[in-house]
């Protein structure tokens, strides 16, 4: 099993990209658990929920490896809920890095949001 990891700020096409590199060499995507989140509690998150929204992505991904698709396609993974921990609330749980750091990744990709036009998409 091959894992790419589609990084990079919100609004670069991440869940996108990752639609039509699946169509284009199939595997599974993972999608941001974050934003399933969001759409569960019906609010915006809070330091407390860092570890429950990490959780929640491993356990997405955890998932789909289990599936052992010749390509598995993450929309983001870990970094991403550390950058905006740190960025949004100053701190991050210690343990985030640890796990990022225990799993196998082959490619990331990090996407900038030069020239792509923000769209609001909750």
């Amino acid at each position: 099993m091959k894992v790419l990891v589609l990084c990079g700020p919100e609004s670069t096409g991440k869940s996108w990209l990752s639609g039509e590199i699946q169509a284009h060499f199939g595997g599974v995507v993972v999608a941001e658990y974050v934003r399933h989140f969001i759409d569960q509690q019906c609010r915006d998150t809070c330091y407390a929920d860092v570890p429950t929204i990490a959780r929640g992505q491993l356990d997405w991904e955890d998932r789909a490896r289990m599936l052992a698709p010749e390509l598995l396609i993450l929309d983001t993974h870990l970094l991403s809920n550390m950058l905006w921990s740190r960025a949004l609330f100053g701190a991050c749980p210690p343990w985030l890095e640890h796990a990022l750091l225990d799993r196998h990744y082959d490619l990331h990709l990090l996407l900038s949001p030069q020239g792509v036009s923000w769209v609001a998409d909750g």
